[in-house]
């Protein structure tokens, strides 16, 4: 927000407001920067008698210039990371999350119940989204779009006449228009820097009709009607043959693989079986002695597992993609996962592997707060949660959405986006995590040779690699997809 001796300027996001900020304080000496993306609230009350200038931009457009903006790698906004999934949402998907940020149904109130979590309880010092936790809580405009919520958020009442809204697709000629009527001595200084300032902080991407289906251009007439009618927009189809400009990726890595976490399915969890027979697992985990939960050491390199503790099965200290590291712990466990390992494979299909498995022990009363998974590794894998050991005092948050996890149910939850763990019981909890890769996301970087280790020098069976013995029948390490004595077991 700006204001100046004659008006005050309200920069709402993706209508130009870079661009004229930076126009006005360089024309206009009496200009006093308030805050970025101050709303008209804020505007403090020695400045309420002046007009207010404000920008407004067609619906459609506004959201696939959103998108496109928040896809730059420079760009980090908290808003887009959740309505996105995680990043794991395509654009379609994520713009019609966002339209129905204000909705009652239940995504759209988990979305929320998420953002109330990680936006800043001021603006104060705030350069990105914008928006605060009170914001969210506030939020109650269930038959409007957010653009149409964000935009009566930023400008206040909107049939004031001391509100001059200019149209961004005619930036330029309306902002000066405005500037004349009110009376501005700098307009001609603004007129000359408007010709020699090139647009700040513009989106790539092709005509807006080129990435809409029916479904979401009908959503946005729906949603976005009081701007559409109030300021007489309309959805203008593009006829030209020209082939839209592709979103820049958003996978993690920069490798697009199509890869989905949920397979697509489902934004936080996915149930994929139940009634698993765990007996065998859960009497060998009571022989376990205490000192051995303590020495993974995950307690006290993430802060955010503090409270918990592990048994590392499969599992490599740089989260390496391929080629993983057999624990000596899963020998032990070998008979008893097994049946487990050959569900998941049946499930995800032969092509791909488990780069890591744990079992994983969280303290009674304790919590794993909200936090996101980072790394390639761990955002391109299937992130599976079987409950060994728990009780319906236990909430698994992801996305805003809570769950019980019941014991002998598999889950495939999405630990790209917020997630959190409460262990509201007196007692503690396990759960073996188990992560599956595809054969498709591996980087030519990820790999890293098989290391041989011989029987003796005239065996023609090579029954170990890394240290751990690999029998005949398993498939080979190296993710070929055959069998080991056909792969890097077979007599040279």
């Amino acid at each position: 927000m700006i204001t100046t001796d004659k008006f005050v300027f309200v920069h709402m996001h993706k209508t130009g407001g870079q661009s004229l900020g930076y126009i006005i304080e360089q024309c206009i000496p009496s200009f006093n920067h308030i805050g970025y993306h101050y709303p008209y609230k804020m505007l403090p009350s020695r400045y309420r008698d002046l007009p207010v200038i404000g920008m407004v931009r067609n619906p459609w457009d506004w959201y696939i210039s959103w998108y496109a903006f928040n896809t730059r790698p420079e760009v980090s906004n908290p808003l887009f990371f959740i309505v996105s999934d995680g990043l794991q949402a395509g654009y379609r998907q994520t713009i019609k999350n966002l339209i129905n940020l204000c909705s009652d149904d239940q995504r759209s109130q988990n979305y929320r119940n998420a953002l109330i979590h990680i936006l800043p309880d001021s603006l104060e010092g705030n350069q990105g989204v914008g928006l605060t936790k009170d914001n969210i809580r506030q939020m109650s405009s269930p038959d409007m779009g957010y653009y149409s919520w964000q935009f009566i958020r930023m400008h206040g009442d909107i049939d004031r006449q001391a509100l001059l809204i200019g149209r961004f697709e005619n930036l330029q000629q309306e902002f000066l228009s405005i500037m004349k009527k009110l009376g501005v001595e700098e307009v001609d200084a603004l007129q000359e820097k408007f010709n020699s300032t090139p647009r700040i902080n513009e989106s790539r991407h092709s005509h807006y009709s080129k990435y809409y289906d029916d479904e979401l251009r009908d959503l946005v007439a729906k949603k976005e009607k009081l701007l559409i009618d109030k300021y007489g927009y309309c959805f203008e189809a593009d006829d030209s043959s020209e082939k839209a400009i592709s979103f820049p990726t958003i996978q993690i890595g920069g490798k697009n693989d199509s890869f989905q976490k949920l397979s697509g399915k489902s934004n936080n969890f996915l149930m994929i079986k139940s009634n698993i027979d765990l007996e065998f697992i859960k009497k060998k985990l009571a022989k376990i002695p205490e000192r051995s939960w303590h020495n993974s050491g995950r307690e006290e390199t993430y802060d955010v597992h503090k409270q918990t503790q592990a048994l590392l099965l499969i599992h490599d200290a740089d989260f390496r993609h391929y080629n993983p590291t057999y624990q000596e712990l899963y020998t032990q466990f070998r008979k008893e996962l097994k049946p487990v390992f050959d569900i998941i494979a049946e499930i995800y299909g032969r092509n791909g592997y488990i780069v890591r498995a744990l079992f994983a022990r969280l303290e009674a009363g304790g919590t794993i707060d909200a936090h996101t998974d980072g790394l390639f590794s761990l955002l391109k894998c299937n992130r599976i949660h079987i409950p060994i050991i728990t009780n319906d005092k236990i909430i698994f948050k992801i996305g805003g959405e809570e769950k019980y996890l019941r014991e002998g149910e598999m889950w495939e939850i999405n630990n790209a986006t917020l997630h959190e763990v409460e262990n509201r019981s007196d007692e503690d909890r396990i759960h073996l995590i188990i992560d599956w890769v595809q054969n498709s996301t591996i980087r030519p970087e990820d790999k890293r040779p098989i290391q041989v280790v011989k029987k003796d020098p005239g065996s023609s069976i090579t029954p170990s690699y890394n240290g751990r013995r690999v029998g005949r029948n398993e498939a080979c390490p190296c993710n070929s997809g055959k069998k080991f004595k056909r792969c890097h077991g077979k007599p040279n």
